[in-house]
């Protein structure tokens, strides 16, 4: 690979909320080029024989084979970036000749040094290359059932989202969409690094908070009450991203 190559990766992430934090990191990179998320190892090991992949984001808890036992049979050409949660697993990463091992909830912080590690170990002479400013990240975005139609609603748009009886309320900057997902089955297609269950019947955006207390948090003039059994997740969340 020189410098300016396109450096093709892929996914092997069954959780949908880590599978789309890794997807924001790697769009921020213009060199990184994104061929393919899977959720299960047995549907990527085609793509990864076909030669075509230069780094690999793996998870190492996946349906089927197991990470490590994927990693056995990926070429020595391919980088390989561990993604757990477990540390584990560690140790056992680095044996594998892995360029990396990333810890869940990832940063990109520490996703851009694992990327730049790579780059370090597969391109001789080549400077360590920073997130380029100039490519617009890629916005993800999830797909929701309203009003008989799957609806394209932006992560970013969004400010929270409401229980209320039998249906589920999505709150955006420009409206609100009506559909029937249960809450806890919307909690776990967004990625935690993003959003947090504040109550029973409220999920919020984390960057969207513009004040809070104990009991509630303010978005756009809306107080939103904060459960007693979810005060102490948000308040570690918070905690979490500020640093």
């Amino acid at each position: 690979m020189q410098p300016h190559d396109d450096i093709n990766c892929i996914i092997i992430e069954d959780e949908l909320p880590a599978a789309t934090v890794l997807q924001m990191h790697i769009a921020r990179f213009h060199f990184l080029k994104l061929i393919g998320t899977f959720s299960s190892s047995t549907k990527a090991l085609e793509v990864l024989n076909s030669g075509k992949v230069d780094l690999v984001f793996l998870d190492i808890n996946l349906p089927g084979m197991p990470g490590n036992k994927v990693a056995e049979t990926i070429k020595n050409s391919t980088g390989i970036i561990f993604t757990t949660a477990y540390t584990e697993y560690a140790v056992q990463g680095f044996e594998l000749n892995a360029v990396d091992y990333l810890l869940k909830p990832i940063s990109f912080e520490r996703f851009s040094r694992a990327v730049n590690r790579f780059l370090t170990l597969y391109q001789s002479n080549n400077p360590i290359i920073f997130p380029t400013q100039n490519k617009p990240a890629e916005r993800p975005f999830i797909f929701v059932k309203c009003d008989r139609k799957m609806v394209k609603i932006y992560l970013d748009d969004i400010l929270y989202l409401e229980a209320q009886r039998n249906c589920l309320l999505i709150h955006t900057k420009c409206e609100v969409y009506r559909t029937y997902q249960a809450i806890s089955e919307m909690e776990e297609k967004l990625p935690d690094t993003l959003f947090s269950r504040v109550h029973r019947s409220f999920i919020i955006s984390l960057d969207k908070v513009e004040a809070f207390n104990s009991s509630y948090v303010v978005i756009q003039d809306n107080y939103i009450p904060i459960g007693r059994m979810y005060s102490d997740i948000f308040n570690s969340t918070l905690k979490a991203n500020a640093k």
